[in-house]
């Protein structure tokens, strides 16, 4: 095994939408001193070597013996600091923002990836006590913020667990974000990823049913002009089965209309723009915009369509949809609380990330 055999694994992760979409997820190698792990911005289905940063493991470990601002925006760039100063001489590239909790895991590969099937669970509100209860070798970790203090927690919890029974596990269930595998080879993390989704899709009470209706050309027609007129984003439109469940009414709305991860948050804006039927689409628009000073990347249209600013919120909008259905077998949807969410937003990180990623 090899970083070469990280990369091909990395691209065929990358390139099925079942474990992650667009640039999410990362993957690392450690070889003696040295970990290669993905650089942020980089997508998993298109990486090459060049798509991930060398960093020094014994620099990395100094950095839990450093103390940080209380402040969340005076920590991460400190953090960022440091980890940027862990780089082997002459990388460049900015190391993903969960290279410290890579780090940590005392496994040669690891596979940190965002299933629509996995985040059912995480993202449900008995998502923690169906893991104990599928999956009691592996560690939950409730939501927390991203970057030095999620890594933290996870290094407390691993100790904690190091320390009551002389195990590491070799998962992590994040909640709201996805999940982490270690192992010592990258056939044992494929076999892992396999067991996890059959054991979840055996619990499943339905599956998204995404059959497409069809659509009143008119009305999509008008509404793609309205649209046009404050976007330079090509537009796109779908109509569903699963889509018309959802946007039947406002209340049935709720299960879909905020953010489960950050991922959703960095391609598809923090929540969707929800139009009902006789409303006027351009002042709903407005409206949303004033009120949170930035446009929807997502607009839902009661009883008529799903219209995507760019061509990649569409996919995020289909998967927050099948998280929402997953979800439905384990109590419900659990949406990332709006500290988080706000927190998310205002990151530095992930304004970089996303920069990155619309280029």
């Amino acid at each position: 095994m090899s970083f070469e055999s990280l990369i091909d694994h990395s691209k065929r992760y990358g390139s099925d939408a079942s474990f992650v979409l667009l640039g999410g997820g990362n993957t690392s190698y450690k070889d003696g001193n040295v970990m290669y792990v993905k650089a942020s911005g980089h997508a998993l289905g298109t990486i090459t070597a060049e798509g991930f940063v060398r960093m020094d493991l014994s620099k990395m470990e100094k950095i839990w013996s450093k103390k940080y601002s209380s402040d969340d925006e005076e920590r991460e760039d400190e953090v960022l600091k440091d980890m940027m100063d862990c780089r082997l001489e002459g990388e460049t590239a900015r190391p993903s923002v969960e290279a410290l909790l890579h780090a940590l895991l005392p496994f040669p590969y690891v596979i940190h990836l965002h299933p629509a099937l996995v985040n059912g669970l995480t993202c449900a509100v008995e998502g923690e006590k169906t893991v104990h209860t599928l999956f009691p070798e592996s560690l939950w970790i409730e939501l927390v913020k991203p970057g030095f203090i999620l890594a933290n927690i996870v290094r407390e919890r691993m100790e904690k667990q190091k320390n009551e029974s002389g195990t590491t596990s070799s998962m992590i269930f994040l909640q709201n974000h996805g999940i982490f595998v270690g192992g010592q080879s990258l056939e044992e993390i494929e076999e892992v990823y396999h067991s996890v989704m059959g054991k979840i899709e055996s619990k499943l009470k339905r599956l998204p049913d995404f059959s497409e209706l069809p659509v009143d050309g008119e009305k999509v027609s008008q509404i793609n002009a309205a649209l046009g007129s404050v976007t330079d984003e090509n537009i796109l439109v779908a109509w569903n089965t699963e889509f018309a469940h959802f946007l039947e009414n406002e209340k049935s709305f709720e299960q879909i209309g905020s953010s489960f991860t950050p991922d959703h948050i960095v391609y598809a804006g923090f929540k969707p723009l929800w139009v009902a039927k006789n409303e006027d689409v351009l002042a709903a628009f407005a409206s949303f915009e004033k009120e949170n000073n930035v446009k929807p990347k997502v607009v839902c249209v009661q009883g008529t369509g799903v219209f995507s600013l760019g061509e990649k919120p569409m996919p995020l909008f289909f998967d927050s949809v099948s998280v929402s259905v997953y979800s439905e077998s384990f109590g419900g949807p659990q949406f990332m609380d709006k500290p988080m969410i706000d927190f998310i937003r205002n990151w530095e990180v992930e304004k970089y990330r996303s920069t990155v990623a619309a280029k």
